[in-house]
């Protein structure tokens, strides 16, 4: 079974902007639970998909 690699710099930047924009959703409420679930998704898959192109 192949290990899985974690670019620890990627993981806290991601964990800081979902922090700053649930922050920021709460006090706006710009977003739905449902829409901040998919926005936070869609920054995940970003992330791995930067990754993997390295």
């Amino acid at each position: 079974m192949e290990a899985i690699s974690i670019n620890e710099k990627a993981v806290e930047r991601l964990k800081r902007k979902i922090i700053l924009q649930e922050n920021q959703n709460l006090k706006t409420r710009s977003m739905s639970d449902s829409q901040m679930v998919t926005w936070i998704k869609k920054q995940i898959e970003e992330e791995v998909q930067c990754y993997s192109n390295q």
